[in-house]
C-alpha cells in the first residue's frame, strides 16, 4: 500500500521519445510525437536568472491586466475629446470582447508553435493595438485599436502561466503562481489609478495606452534573453495541419455572438429586444455546436472532449466560472460605495479597495506554500469556498452609516476567501489533467474566470440598474426641479454631491444607492456559494513531484 500511495504521489507527466499518442475522443490515432527533452526547472537555475525569468513574464501580465481597468477613470475625457458619449462604454467592452473570445485557442496554439512563439506573436499584437489607440483620430478608430489590444492580451496571462506550468512541478507550482496573481491583482488596483494620473496631466489620456508600449518592448526583450524553452519541430504546413481551423471558427462566433448579446442587453437595447435575445439564443447554439464539431468533426479539437471524463477538470472550470465574479464583482462595486458613501475620488476609492486585494494576495501567496510544503490543496479551497460565501454575505452589512474600520474589515474577509482558491484552483485542475492537455486546459481554465467576471458584471450591472432606478423615480416625483439631475446621477455617482442640490435630496439618493448596492453585494453571495458546491465535490489528486513535459513535433 505504501510504495502504491509513493507511486501516485511521484507519478511522472512524461511521455517516452519517440511515442505515439491518442489525441481524439472517437478512438482514431492521431500522430503527436513526443520529446523526452525536459523544459529547464526553474528551481535549478540560479537565483538571478529565476529572478529575471518571474520579472520578464510578470511585466507581460501586468501589461495586459493592466489594460482592463487603466481605461475606467480616463473614458470620460476621452469621450469629451470625440464628442462620442454614446460609444465610449465600448473602449472597454471592444477589448474585453476580443480577449475572450480568443484566450482558449492559444492553449493549443502554444502546442502547436510553441510558447514562446506564441506569446511573442500575442505581445506584438498587443503593443500594435496599443499604438492605433493612443494615436487615435476617431472613437471608430480608438474601438479598433482596443479590438487589437485584446487580440493579443489574450495570450499574454494564459501562455505566461502555461509556460510557469511547464518549468515547475506541480508541488511547487503554486508558489511561483503566486507572483502572477499579485500582479495581476496590484494592476487591476493600479490600473483606474494610473489612468486618472494620465488624463489630469499634461501627457493627457493618449498615454493611459502609449504606456504600454515601452514597458511592452521590455518585457518582449527580457523574455527572448532569459526564458528558454524548447520548440516543437516540423515545418510549417506540418503545424498548420494540427490546427482545428472548424472548431476555432464555431467557438469564437458563439462567444462573440454571447458576449455581444451581454453587452448590448441593458445598455444599447433592452434584455427583451430581439437584438439581445436573438444574440444570447444563437450564441448558446453555436456554442453547443461546437461541442458536437470537437466530438465528431475535429480530428485534434482545440477542446477535447475527454478533458470532461475527469469529475474534476469539470468541477474546476465550472468554479472558474464563478471565481470570475466573486472577483470582479468587488473589484468593481466596492470603489462605487465609496464614491456614494464618502464622495471619494478615483484615487481614494482605489485605495479603499486595497484591503480587497491585500487580502486576496497574501492569501493566495501562503496557500500557495502551504501546497508546497503539504502537497494539499483541496481542504484549503473548501476553506476559501466558504470564506468567500461568508464574506460576500458581509459586504450587505455596509452602508451609510458603517465606520471606515468595520467596513475595511469585512472587505478584506471577501478578499481572502477569494485568494485561497485562485492558485489551489489552478494546480488542482493541472493535476488532474493529462500532461499532454495541461498547456489546454490552463488557458480554459483562465479563459472562463474571465468569462465569469464578464457575466458577472453584466448580472450585478442589471441587479443595481432594476433596484436604484424605482427608487431615483420616486426621488424624481418629490423633487421635480432636480429630476434631470437626479436622472443623470443613475450613471454618474458624483452628481449626488452636486452643490446646487439639497442637502435632504442628498441623503435621500446616498441611501437609495447604498440600499440598492446592498442588493448588488447579496447577488455576489451565489458565486460564492456555488464555488464551495463545487470544490466540495472535487476529491484529492496527489501532486507530481516529478515534471516531464510532452512537445508536440
Amino acid at each position: 500500500m505504501a510504495n502504491s500511495m509513493e507511486s501516485d504521489t511521484t507519478r511522472s507527466a512524461s511521455f517516452n521519445d519517440d511515442e505515439l499518442a491518442t489525441n481524439s475522443d472517437d478512438g482514431k490515432d492521431v500522430l503527436e510525437v513526443t520529446t523526452s527533452r525536459r523544459f529547464p526547472l526553474l528551481s535549478d537555475a540560479s537565483l538571478v536568472r529565476r529572478i529575471c525569468t518571474l520579472l520578464s513574464l510578470a511585466l507581460a501580465v501586468f501589461i495586459a491586466s493592466l489594460d482592463q481597468t487603466i481605461v475606467a477613470t480616463s473614458m470620460p475625457s476621452i469621450a469629451e475629446h470625440f464628442d462620442s458619449f454614446s460609444s465610449v462604454n465600448w473602449i472597454a467592452a471592444s477589448f474585453l470582447l476580443a480577449s475572450t473570445a480568443l484566450q482558449p485557442l492559444y492553449g493549443r496554439l502554444s502546442d502547436i508553435f510553441g510558447r514562446i512563439e506564441t506569446l511573442m506573436l500575442g505581445l506584438s499584437v498587443f503593443l500594435l493595438g496599443s499604438a492605433i489607440s493612443g494615436a487615435a483620430t476617431s472613437i471608430t478608430m480608438l474601438i479598433a485599436g482596443r479590438s487589437v489590444q485584446g487580440l493579443g492580451a489574450g495570450s499574454l496571462v494564459s501562455i505566461t502561466m502555461v509556460i510557469i506550468s511547464d518549468i515547475t512541478i506541480e508541488r511547487d507550482r503554486s508558489k511561483y503562481a503566486s507572483v502572477f496573481s499579485s500582479v495581476w491583482a496590484l494592476s487591476s488596483v493600479l490600473g483606474p489609478l494610473l489612468g486618472g494620473a494620465f488624463t489630469e496631466s499634461s501627457a493627457g489620456w493618449r498615454w493611459v495606452f502609449y504606456f504600454s508600449v515601452p514597458v511592452g518592448v521590455a518585457a518582449g526583450v527580457a523574455i527572448l534573453v532569459f526564458v528558454r524553452l524548447p520548440r516543437p519541430r516540423g515545418s510549417l504546413s506540418q503545424k498548420l495541419a494540427h490546427i482545428d481551423f472548424i472548431g476555432t471558427a464555431v467557438l469564437v462566433t458563439g462567444i462573440m455572438l454571447a458576449l455581444l448579446g451581454l453587452n448590448f442587453g441593458g445598455r444599447e437595447y433592452a434584455w427583451s429586444s430581439t437584438t439581445v435575445v436573438c444574440l444570447l439564443v444563437f450564441g448558446a447554439l453555436v456554442i453547443g455546436g461546437f461541442v458536437l464539431v470537437e466530438r465528431h468533426v475535429s480530428k485534434e479539437p482545440i477542446m477535447p472532449m475527454r478533458l470532461f471524463k475527469s469529475r474534476n477538470v469539470g468541477l474546476i472550470l465550472l468554479m472558474s466560472l464563478f471565481t470570475g465574479g466573486a472577483l470582479l464583482g468587488p473589484t468593481f462595486y466596492i470603489p462605487i460605495y465609496f464614491n456614494v458613501v464618502d464622495n471619494a475620488s478615483a484615487i481614494i476609492a482605489g485605495v479603499h479597495l486595497m484591503p480587497f486585494m491585500l487580502g486576496t494576495n497574501i492569501f493566495a501567496i501562503l496557500c500557495s506554500y502551504i501546497t508546497s510544503w503539504t502537497g494539499r490543496y483541496r481542504e484549503q479551497m473548501w476553506v476559501g469556498g466558504t470564506i468567500s460565501t461568508l464574506g460576500l454575505g458581509l459586504l450587505a452589512l455596509l452602508d451609510e452609516h458603517t465606520s471606515t474600520g468595520k467596513g475595511l474589515c469585512i472587505i478584506a474577509i471577501s478578499g481572502i476567501g477569494v485568494g485561497m482558491c485562485m492558485q489551489t484552483s489552478l494546480i488542482g485542475i493541472q493535476a488532474a489533467a493529462q500532461p499532454r492537455d495541461m498547456a489546454t486546459v490552463t488557458a480554459i481554465y483562465i479563459s472562463l474566470r474571465t468569462l465569469g467576471g464578464t457575466i458577472g458584471l453584466v448580472i450585478f450591472q442589471t441587479v443595481l440598474q432594476i433596484s436604484l432606478t424605482p427608487k431615483m423615480d420616486r426621488l424624481m416625483a418629490t423633487f421635480p426641479e432636480f429630476a434631470s439631475s437626479i436622472a443623470a446621477a443613475i450613471d454618474n455617482q458624483a452628481i449626488i454631491y452636486d452643490s446646487r442640490l439639497p442637502g435632504e435630496l442628498q441623503k435621500a439618493m446616498t441611501s437609495a444607492y447604498t440600499d440598492s448596492l446592498r442588493t448588488v453585494f447579496y447577488t455576489m453571495v451565489p458565486f460564492g456559494g456555488s464555488m464551495l458546491v463545487c470544490v466540495a465535490l472535487c476529491r484529492h489528486i496527489p501532486l507530481r513531484t516529478q515534471m516531464k513535459s510532452t512537445v508536440l513535433e
